[in-house]
């Protein structure tokens, strides 16, 4: 339980973290080379390939201070799946460049 109550306090701190950041939506124009580089690299399954929902997480992460993994992909699932088809294109043209 107390585990819970830790997670649901970090999902309330990043998602407080996000409104007052720069905002996700649309997509930024360019690809920083550090999340190029990310995903340029071979994990042993071969070829990574990078999604617009894992480019989406991944801009999460850059742009907030730490957080555990659950409550990324707690608020990142939440956003995706909120944002419109126009805002997640910007995403997944951005993963044709790098892919």
């Amino acid at each position: 339980m107390n585990i819970n109550i830790n997670i649901n306090e970090d999902v309330d701190a990043l998602s407080q973290e996000i409104a007052n950041g720069p905002p996700l939506f649309p997509a930024p124009n360019t690809i920083p080379r550090v999340i190029t580089a990310r995903f340029r690299q071979k994990c042993s399954r071969g070829e990574r390939r990078i999604t617009g929902y894992g480019l989406f997480k991944l801009f999460i992460i850059f742009q907030t201070s730490a957080h555990s993994k659950m409550a990324v992909n707690k608020v990142a699932g939440d956003l995706w799946k909120n944002a419109s088809r126009d805002n997640k294109e910007g995403y997944i043209n951005l993963c044709s460049q790098i892919n």
